[in-house]
């Protein structure tokens, strides 16, 4: 667990197998190197509980092998908690964001998370990080180029 005073961010797509596990691997590699780990807490998690508890697609595995990131993480639906235990829910699309909003967000109003959309950081502007499960490799190439440039964007605006 990270230590108290952590920045607690959170990547959710849709199944938790694909955009949100890299999210997760990549801005875990970003803040290794830059040494402030400690100050991150970091996870993914899912719309859908279509996968819970299995390892990311073999396909963003294999691209995020290739860039010498590992990722261990196992899938797992989002639950109401994590708007009171993360700062920010970081969501890959426009259905993403209304779907937490919607259906996560506690009633009680209790959730202190802020939900944005993570392509917002994108510094080319595209805005939504596409989902490359139904493509090929170089979709899921895409994907790690595109979630890259927004983790750089999201840690230098984080400083």
């Amino acid at each position: 667990m990270a230590e108290s005073g952590a920045r607690k961010i959170l990547f959710v797509c849709l199944g938790n197998i694909c955009r949100s596990p890299s999210a997760e691997a990549i801005l875990r590699s970003l803040v290794q190197k830059r040494d402030d780990r400690s100050e991150w807490e970091i996870d993914s998690a899912g719309i859908l509980d279509l996968h819970e508890g299995l390892r990311s697609d073999s396909r963003g595995l294999e691209v995020l092998r290739g860039h010498g990131i590992s990722n261990h993480h196992r899938a797992r639906q989002v639950r109401e908690d994590d708007f009171r235990n993360f700062d920010v829910i970081l969501a890959f699309d426009d259905s993403n964001v209304a779907d937490l909003n919607k259906f996560f967000r506690p009633a009680d109003g209790s959730g202190r998370a802020k939900v944005k959309l993570f392509g917002t950081y994108d510094p080319k502007g595209k805005r939504i990080i596409e989902d490359p499960y139904y493509g090929d490799i170089s979709d899921f190439e895409d994907m790690f180029d595109h979630i890259y440039r927004c983790c750089e964007e999201f840690l230098r605006q984080s400083n």
